[in-house]
């Protein structure tokens, strides 16, 4: 899925060993300026720590800060862009059967017909070219074709999601997003898209490139959380800030990139998404046009305020709230399922009792052999194999309760002890 201009990092891994520190000692001097304006003068929103595996490249925290020009928010990350990119590359979730964006289960197949649905909109006919930077493994542009465009293709940098794209026929190449303004040089595209991938990109000054990709009259569509939307109920605390969402965009902010690529903004559509445990997720498209300059859509109220106050309450709820339940056995060992953005936030706020951890279950096999807070990862099978009497903390955010049906399947008549992370009232 997402990535940029850079190419992958040998020596990642060796970098974000020296740059693993407490986040409270991380240097006073800024990692990187605004993406959008470039402004120096920003504000720190809060620091948040998050443990990496051992084969990540990306750092175990950073300072969220504050654009109030341009109502925008992103984390100042001490890692480059090359190590964004190999992660995309050869770590992050997107190629698996699992990842999102290839359509594989109910809910992501709901959301990509709602957005190919959107997209329609602002689309002349099924004779367009059609270009979706990210597209993981193409579920997007299955949707599509199946509605008759054919002239649908795709670029993402993960070798796997294109290989599963290939393996359903879609036209999708390998390779960082950041360089699809060299990449297709020359082309024209009637719409491009980035769903779900703007707030993954350390660096964005490609971005005003696209315009060049677009042909006249074309139409930019970028769909990003919305920060607007963030909330501690039904999610935890910090929920929304994790390791690769690194950029927090509000409608001010997209704006501001659409005119500096010298693109028209046309409009802000909310496009909250339905996850598979039944609740929201925030949302919200902006889409330019490659048109003379026109009276832009009214621009919405700041965001930053709503996301300072969401923040204040993570930061009431975070504190001594997470308790586990049912309680623990302390004589029993401990496996946690999970290895992901959210065992990293509870990792950082001391919440999982690591001492008693014999291991970390995760499905995905890129993580598996790696090693998270000490521990190893393995897969669900072979965790549970291995350690028979041990009881499960699960560490899942969406749809928790769904890993007791996996534990059936993986253990038919298990009376496995399953734990949750729950909020003390």
């Amino acid at each position: 899925m997402p990535s940029s201009t850079t190419a992958p990092n040998s020596s990642g891994n060796s970098w974000a060993s020296a740059c693993r520190q407490d986040i409270t000692a991380m240097a006073a001097a800024l990692h990187r300026p605004c993406p959008v304006c470039t402004s120096r003068t920003l504000e720190t929103l809060a620091p948040l720590t998050l443990p990496q595996p051992s084969g990540s490249p990306l750092p175990d925290g950073y300072r969220l800060v504050a654009c109030s020009a341009c109502d925008f928010a992103f984390a100042d990350t001490p890692a480059p862009q090359s190590a964004y990119d190999h992660y995309y590359r050869s770590l992050a979730k997107y190629g698996g059967p699992t990842g999102t964006g290839a359509g594989q289960n109910p809910a992501d197949l709901h959301r990509l017909e709602q957005l190919a649905t959107r997209i329609e909109t602002w689309l002349p006919g099924p004779d367009v070219r059609l270009l979706d930077l990210g597209c993981g493994a193409g579920g997007l542009l299955a949707a599509l074709a199946a509605r008759g465009y054919t002239r649908a293709e795709g670029l993402d940098p993960d070798p796997a999601a294109v290989r599963a794209a290939h393996s359903h026929g879609l036209v999708v190449q390998e390779g960082l997003i950041g360089d699809a303004p060299a990449r297709y040089a020359g082309q024209r595209f009637d719409l491009i898209v980035l769903s779900h991938v703007a707030e993954h990109l350390r660096d964005l000054d490609w971005l005003r490139q696209l315009a060049d990709l677009l042909a006249p009259g074309g139409t930019l569509y970028i769909e990003v959380p919305d920060p607007r939307g963030y909330r501690c109920d039904p999610r935890p605390p910090y929920y929304y800030f994790d390791s690769e969402h690194i950029n927090h965009f509000s409608p001010r902010a997209l704006a501001r990139l659409f005119s500096a690529a010298g693109l028209a903004p046309a409009a802000f559509v909310d496009c909250t998404l339905s996850l598979p445990d039944g609740s929201t997720y925030p949302a919200f498209a902006g889409i330019a046009r490659a048109l003379p300059a026109a009276d832009a859509p009214d621009t919405p109220p700041a965001m930053l305020d709503h996301l300072r106050a969401y923040i204040a309450d993570s930061a009431r709820r975070a504190a001594d709230s997470v308790s586990i339940q049912p309680p623990l056995d302390p004589a029993a060992p401990l496996l946690v399922w999970g290895a992901g953005s959210w065992a990293q936030r509870l990792l950082g706020q001391n919440a999982i009792p690591l001492p008693r951890v014999v291991a970390f279950l995760d499905g995905a096999p890129n993580k598996q052999g790696q090693t998270f807070a000490g521990k190893p990862v393995v897969s669900p099978a072979e965790g549970l194999s291995r350690h028979p009497e041990a009881q499960v903390l699960v560490c899942v955010a969406v749809n928790p309760h769904q890993i007791a049906a996996e534990i059936r399947r993986l253990e038919p008549g298990s009376a496995r002890n399953l734990h949750f992370i729950t909020e003390r009232p």
